[in-house]
């Protein structure tokens, strides 16, 4: 349960994690993307998630991100550290050293592929909690998983000492107001699909929400959908959601692979993306040229088509 432990509010996003051509972590880049995010107003970095290509990365350098991203961050804005895996203890081991590493918290999703009930579940975050100490977003995305975690499960879990807020993937919006419902008053329930339903998540009450796609690609205007929310400028914040809803759908299952779509239309409009790594590929020239048509159709991509990295 929170009790104070945290304010984790505001618009956070997970970032990628640049590549070079070759497969190795472009840290210049990863740290550009950071310092860009940060001047640009965000609130909150969630590193190595599903958008950071986490399956695609060894423990350490995944530690090596998390303490690239609290000296890039420098206390202005929240580190969140994406330790999920199978093995629980081995995310109990990683999300101990993000908290040595200065890391505000950690994202942790329930173990995929091997489907565990929620009982098992109950006894991952458990093992985590009593062994790392360290402030704990849960992370509901079943379509990554198999496993959906329910508002009533959320009643057992917030009871965990360290479990402190919600990420709430899963699409249907109704199961969101129910999570907030549940758990809102104990823990902070932050909403992912932003670019979908950032501004109903928040006025519904959510502190916040996870972003990825729309925060990289249209940068300072994404990230202001949740203050003009908040400050009840509703049909500013609106209009900003219905682009970055055009944005989502044209490009992220229409063009590519994510996040291969989102790092090629950063790289268009010269904003540090990189390369994915196997079993991820970049885009084709064909692929590349339609994202650029999605940009040019959302005014973010001016003249003739740019070459990707």
């Amino acid at each position: 349960m929170n009790n104070g432990k945290v304010d984790w509010k505001g618009a956070f996003v997970a970032v990628v994690t640049p590549f070079t051509a070759s497969g190795d972590i472009d840290e210049a880049k990863f740290v550009a993307n950071l310092e860009l995010l940060i001047s640009e107003g965000i609130h909150g970095l969630v590193i190595s998630g599903c958008t950071g290509e986490s399956w695609a990365l060894e423990p350490d350098e995944r530690l090596r991100l998390f303490k690239l991203a609290v000296k890039t961050a420098n206390k202005k804005v929240t580190v969140v550290a994406g330790t999920g895996g199978i093995s629980t203890k081995k995310v109990a081991e990683l999300s101990a050293a993000a908290k040595g590493a200065g890391c505000d918290g950690v994202m942790i999703l329930p173990p995929y592929y091997a489907i565990p009930s929620l009982r098992e579940v109950h006894e991952h975050y458990r093992y985590i909690n009593d062994q790392a100490k360290v402030p704990i977003m849960l992370y509901n995305i079943p379509r990554r998983t198999g496993v959906n975690m329910t508002p009533e499960f959320y009643d057992e879990l917030v009871k965990l000492e360290w479990v402190v807020a919600i990420k709430e993937s899963s699409k249907e919006f109704v199961q969101l107001q129910d999570v907030i419902g549940h758990v809102g008053d104990k823990v902070t329930v932050l909403a992912g699909h932003s670019a979908e339903r950032g501004v109903p998540a928040v006025v519904m009450g959510c502190k916040g929400y996870v972003s990825s796609m729309e925060t990289q690609i249209m940068g300072r205007e994404a990230i202001s959908m949740f203050e003009l929310t908040k400050a009840g400028k509703l049909e500013e914040a609106k209009k900003i959601q219905a682009r970055t809803h055009a944005l989502d759908a044209a490009l992220r299952s229409a063009v590519g692979t994510f996040p291969a779509n989102t790092k090629t239309a950063m790289n268009l409009l010269g904003r540090p993306g990189g390369h994915v790594r196997p079993p991820l590929q970049d885009l084709t020239p064909a692929e590349t040229e339609r994202c650029a048509e999605v940009l040019r159709s959302l005014g973010l991509l001016k003249g003739a088509r740019a070459a990707a990295e």
